[in-house]
C-alpha cells in the first residue's frame, strides 16, 4: 500500500462563484474543472450525510495539485466562529510558490485584504521560505505564499 499522489485540497466556501472570482480573478488561477452541481447518493456516502448537495469546482495552476472549492447547498454550513484562530488543531492552509511576495503583498492589501507577516527577506537556502505571507480567502480559509530558491539538483526535499 502506497499514497501515490497528492491528488487535490478542499475549501469550503459560502458562494462558489464569489470563491471564483478570487482565485481567478485576484490569484491568477485556471479552472481545471467547470462548476458542477454534484448531488449523487454515492457522493453522500463519501462526505458522511444523509443527502448532500454541492457546487464546487477545482481550480489551480496547472502542475497536478488543484484547490477544489465546495458550497454545500445541502446540508448548508454556518460559518465557523473561529475562522481567524489558524493555531487550533484541525485548521489548514494551502501554501503556493509565487515569484514575488512582497507585490503579491502590495495587491493583496490594496484589495483591503489582511496580510500576515514580515516584509524583511531572509538568507535562508532551499528548501526554506526566502518570504513568506498569510492571508484569508473570502471564506476565511487559510492560504500561504512563499518564494524561495531553486531546488538543487537531487534534492528530495520539498
Amino acid at each position: 500500500m502506497k499514497v501515490q499522489t497528492i491528488y487535490h485540497t478542499g475549501f469550503v466556501v459560502n458562494d462558489l462563484e464569489r470563491a471564483l472570482e478570487f482565485y481567478t480573478g485576484l490569484l491568477g488561477m485556471v479552472i481545471e474543472r467547470e462548476p458542477v452541481v454534484a448531488d449523487a447518493p454515492w457522493l453522500a456516502e463519501v462526505v458522511g450525510y444523509e443527502e448532500v448537495e454541492m457546487h464546487m469546482a477545482y481550480v489551480g495552476v496547472g502542475d497536478g495539485h488543484s484547490i477544489e472549492l465546495i458550497e454545500y447547498v445541502l446540508p448548508r454550513g454556518e460559518a465557523r466562529s473561529d475562522q481567524s484562530d489558524r493555531n487550533r488543531p484541525g485548521s489548514a492552509h494551502a501554501a503556493m510558490v509565487v515569484d514575488d511576495v512582497p507585490a503579491w503583498r502590495e495587491r493583496l492589501e490594496a484589495e483591503g485584504i489582511n496580510v500576515f507577516g514580515p516584509k524583511y527577506e531572509r538568507d535562508l537556502e532551499y528548501p526554506w521560505a526566502r518570504y513568506a505571507i498569510y492571508f484569508q480567502d473570502p471564506d476565511g480559509n487559510w492560504l500561504e505564499m512563499v518564494s524561495r530558491d531553486h531546488k538543487p539538483a537531487g534534492s528530495t526535499a520539498n
